[in-house]
């Protein structure tokens, strides 16, 4: 099902306009709601004589990580080698409060532990090009003893807990993160752009980054590869393309990485903030950020943002689980524009949705 023509042209229209100043934007989409997916680009280098960038040029797509960690740990939980509501104290009994957190307030950021986000010092590392700090110090930097609530009692977005879930995933199965991601996501599903992202030399193979963020009072924009060391992100990277996460989130949504136990569990949300641009009742799963009141449907997926990249991706079920004429869209960016992203992917999935509607009733 091609996009209807009138869509893409105010996606492009809308990308150029909030990105005046970044000439080599870029702008990857892929959607499915049959059983082909659709891929296109949009950007500034269209316009150029510069050969357009392929359809499967790779992306950091930073927190939508998230999406694929907890499928990892929920594919271990499934064999039995993990258990979600067990105290993480059965696995890494030195972290500070293991015997109160859970697998589960690890997975759904309700286990109070603080982020690295908002501190100063953190971003002054990055933009100085610091070394990225330790396990430990991420920790101590955080001031990771002090809980923000009694774990359960609240929610609050920590990085720091999806950084401790990357360490259970090496612990249990003594294996890297990365080899964990492959094994548990990417070769099941066959997703062959898809993998991890731990140092400089990695981002090479990647369309370049445009980060304000990194740059100076000398230049408004910098390219990110020579800039930035992923090791920075504590929770780990993945480097996709926008079919393979397209492939990603249908494959979950329609039972190949995960049974329908674990699948309902992973989508059983809570309320998460009371603002989220674009989302009526913004809640979160297990690695998941939803909205159940979505009207294209339940929405389940994630966005991130970080130096030169964003993401937004997202399912929207239909009324029947499973069902072929589910929507899925993701839009991936090189550039730090995760509330364009996401505007953008809420605009073709409702697009979708009224043509997959309207043809059901035709």
């Amino acid at each position: 099902m091609p996009v209807i023509a009138d869509i893409l042209e105010r996606l492009q229209a809308q990308f150029f306009a909030s990105l005046p100043d970044t000439p080599g934007a870029l702008g990857s989409i892929a959607y499915q709601c049959n059983d082909e997916i659709e891929t296109f680009i949009i950007g500034q280098q269209l316009k150029s004589t510069v050969p357009p960038p392929a359809v499967d040029s790779r992306f950091l797509v930073m927190s939508v990580t998230k999406s694929l960690t907890a499928v990892a740990v929920l594919r271990l939980v499934e064999t039995g080698a993990l258990e979600l509501d067990r105290p993480l104290s059965q696995w890494m009994p030195d972290i500070p409060h293991a015997s109160r957190i859970t697998v589960r307030h690890l997975l759904q950021h309700t286990s109070g532990l603080p982020d690295y986000g908002p501190l100063a010092d953190y971003h002054d590392a990055v933009r100085r090009g610091d070394r990225p700090w330790t396990f430990d110090e991420f920790l101590k930097r955080t001031n990771s003893k002090e809980l923000r609530f009694e774990p359960g009692q609240g929610w609050s977005y920590s990085n720091i807990g999806y950084m401790l879930l990357r360490r259970l995933l090496q612990t249990v199965r003594k294996r890297s993160f990365a080899e964990s991601i492959t094994a548990e996501v990417c070769r099941p599903l066959n997703l062959p752009h898809t993998a991890v992202v731990e140092n400089k030399a990695q981002l090479q193979g990647l369309i370049p980054g445009y980060s304000h963020y990194l740059a100076d009072k000398n230049a408004p924009v910098v390219e990110v590869r020579d800039h930035y060391d992923p090791a920075w992100i504590a929770t780990g990277v993945v480097a996709s393309t926008a079919s393979d996460i397209v492939r990603f989130y249908r494959g979950l949504f329609t039972g190949t990485l995960l049974s329908h136990r674990w699948l309902d569990e992973m989508c059983r949300t809570r309320r998460a903030v009371d603002k989220h641009p674009g989302f009526v009742t913004p809640s979160y799963g297990l690695g998941l950020m939803a909205d159940p009141d979505c009207p294209f449907g339940a929405m389940y997926g994630h966005n991130g943002e970080g130096p030169g990249y964003s993401a937004s991706a997202f399912h929207f079920r239909s009324s029947a689980r499973g069902a072929s004429n589910d929507v899925t869209v993701a839009v991936l960016s090189n550039t730090e524009n995760t509330e364009e992203t996401g505007t953008m992917m809420l605009a073709l999935a409702e697009a979708l949705t009224k043509r997959r509607d309207h043809r059901s009733l035709a």
